[in-house]
């Protein structure tokens, strides 16, 4: 870690940075405060991988991020380090250990180079002794932090994207041109690449400066912060072979778009082995494969043999012809892209189909997709970016035989034997995607939550056979037979988690659009005792009804118990949330696909109409057919097929 006073060199922006970061801190910060604080800030310089602080040291400072970026870890009783999450510029670092002299909670480690402003503890009782008022805004600050109840963590956007090619036949230049007009909806976006360091330094080679030589290559680091602090993202283009610019651009990003022809062997390139920093969580940056596909692909295939031996953060899949599918990457890679979160509910889970309909209609676009249950099986729908209207059609003639009508004679293991609907699942996946097909290999990222019986939690299932994972997320305990995973046991994932609208946000949805099909309220009886059985069969035959659920709905029901006391939490992390009224309908009621659709689709309507939450996903409206070709840049990025 080196320090030094580059006052002179201090940009505005940067200045203008801490200024907001002090003032959030210590209130209202006045120019006669700022001409005493300034020149007693240290300037702090780390490089990738280098430790700031550890856990349980005294470092009683406060620092500012100015360019770069940290992540936070800790590690537990028992051994086991959990990143926390990342900490980007223009934000603080260590201010509770600041203010209460407290050891630090949390190691905070380097993800790339970075500047930090560090103000010491001496600088601090010289505001306080100067400002007493310091300490109200101080004390509030604690306070609110204190009682601030747990709410969403926004992911940490990246700032500097690494754009490197690890297959051949990819044009790089080309394909950075397209991404850079997709994120400029997002943010001021700018292209650096070795020539342009080059001409802007005034010095041929100037981009392949070594990081030992120490002065040349503060120039550099001094330019590249400059035009970090001008723009919301920076794209930089690695060389095409290992090189000194392309190790500094994977040194300096926040994340590396690893690029790749889908059509090529999946091998690990040169270029990743020699240039990527060391793999480990919490000193390297994250890694995405973009895996670019012919415009004729219908649904990509083999994506788990790209993803073994990298450490990867995430793959994205492309057809570089369509501009929804640039549109999407430029969401996704920003920070800025929506989720889709289905919950489960039976037959009554035909409502969401209803839902994404009008939600088409409506051009909001998601780019990610999952849920549990019968929301598992629909989200699919989302995530092999099929036709809403095919996705309709398709349900509607899978469910016309009752997938849940085949009991077993001897239910030693469950009531209904599964076979009707392990047939549906994996016909109707197997229809659309092929066989073999993995949850991998879907166009929009996609999750479903189980249950793990042998181990008693949660699952949440990103990568498998795509239909097995469906079927595991939907096999209601007692109901339906466990699947069968890895040699462990699965069963419905509302168990846990019925409305997974957490681990959407896990995954970096910037808004989630949520659909939760469960009742709010209970209901009640005018009843002291229930009434035996014979009771109940006697005054059904003279048509007098009690309104009780019947066993398999008790059953149902009673498996999501947990989740139902969880719906306050997964409502709130919702940013368009629908809740279709569609409690007259039973859990197996199979047969009333249309009327279920047709609920689902009205409520949306007029909730679309009515809602103000909707107002934001309007501004990623799905492009039409003549917008789609006019905004197409001519040239090619991988081989046609």
């Amino acid at each position: 870690m080196t320090s030094s006073a580059p006052e002179e060199d201090l940009a505005q922006g940067h200045r203008d940075m801490i200024v907001d970061a002090l003032r959030r801190i210590f209130g209202e910060f006045n120019e006669e405060m700022l001409l005493r604080v300034m020149p007693r800030l240290e300037w702090v310089e780390l490089v990738g991988g280098q430790i700031l602080f550890s856990q349980g040291e005294r470092d009683d400072s406060l620092y500012f991020v100015i360019s770069g970026r940290l992540r936070a870890s800790r590690v537990n009783e028992d051994g086991e380090t959990s990143v926390l999450g990342d900490i980007a510029r223009g934000e603080t670092v260590g201010e509770l250990a600041f203010f209460t002299g407290e050891p630090r909670m949390a190691a905070i480690t380097a993800v790339r180079d970075c500047v930090l402003a560090r103000v010491s503890s001496e600088v601090f009782r010289e505001l306080l002794m100067a400002y007493p008022l310091i300490s109200m805004n101080i004390a509030r600050l604690i306070i609110e932090r204190m009682q601030r109840p747990p709410m969403r963590k926004s992911a940490v956007k990246p700032v500097t994207l690494c754009l490197a090619a690890v297959t051949e036949g990819i044009d790089l230049q080309d394909f950075a041109a397209r991404l850079l007009q997709a994120m400029n909806a997002t943010g001021k976006t700018v292209l650096v690449n070795s020539a342009k360091v080059d001409e802007w330094l005034g010095q041929a080679d100037a981009a392949q400066t070594a990081r030992v030589d120490l002065d040349k290559s503060r120039r550099l680091v001094r330019l590249l912060e400059k035009i970090e602090s001008e723009h919301q993202y920076v794209l930089f283009v690695a060389d095409a072979r290992p090189s000194e610019w392309t190790r500094r651009c994977m040194r300096h990003c926040d994340e590396v778009l690893l690029l790749a022809d889908a059509q090529e062997a999946p091998r690990v390139s040169a270029l990743e082995t020699e240039c990527m920093p060391a793999d480990g969580e919490a000193n390297r940056a994250a890694s995405t494969l973009v895996l670019l596909h012919p415009n004729s692909t219908v649904h990509p295939s083999g994506t788990a043999s790209w993803l073994e031996g990298r450490t990867l953060s995430r793959h994205i899949h492309i057809r570089p012809h369509q501009m929804r599918d640039w549109q999407r990457l430029g969401r996704l890679i920003s920070g800025e892209a929506n989720g889709l979160v289905l919950s489960g509910g039976g037959a009554r889970g035909f409502a969401h189909l209803g839902i994404m309909k009008a939600l088409d209609e409506a051009g909001i676009v998601y780019d990610l997709a999952g849920g549990t249950s019968i929301g598992a099986v629909m989200a699919a729908f989302a995530a092999m970016d099929l036709p809403i209207d095919e996705a309709i059609e398709r349900t509607r003639q899978a469910f016309k035989v009752n997938p849940t009508g085949d009991f077993n004679l001897i239910p030693l293991i469950s009531l209904i034997s599964g076979k009707r609907l392990r047939q549906v699942i994996d016909t109707g996946v197997h229809a659309i995607m092929g066989e073999g097909s993995r949850i991998e290999d879907t166009w929009k990222g996609y999750f479903c939550v189980t249950c793990n019986y042998t181990t008693a939690s949660e699952t949440v299932l990103t990568r498998g056979p795509l239909a097995r994972s469906m079927r595991a997320s939907v096999s209601i305990p007692g109901a339906l037979p466990p699947v069968m995973i890895d040699g462990e046991l699965h069963i419905d994932g509302g168990t846990f988690n019925n409305f997974p609208t957490n681990v959407m946000a896990g995954m970096g949805a910037a808004r989630i659009i949520g659909v939760n099909l469960l009742r709010d309220g209970g209901l009640k009886y005018n009843m002291e005792e229930l009434p035996g059985s014979w009771r109940l069969v006697f005054d059904k035959l003279r048509g007098k009804r009690h309104k009780l659920p019947g066993l398999m709905p008790l059953l149902l029901n009673t498996s999501i118990m947990y989740s139902y006391a969880r719906q306050g939490e997964s409502k709130r992390l919702a940013d368009l949330y629908f809740a279709p009224a569609v409690y007259k309908y039973g859990m197996l009621d199979w047969s009333r696909f249309d009327q279920i659709l047709q609920a689902g689709y009205i409520y949306a309507q007029q909730e679309l109409q009515n809602s103000g939450s909707a107002a934001k996903f309007f501004e990623a409206k799905a492009p039409s057919d003549e917008e789609l070709q006019s905004a197409l840049p001519p040239g090619e990025i991988v081989p046609s097929a």
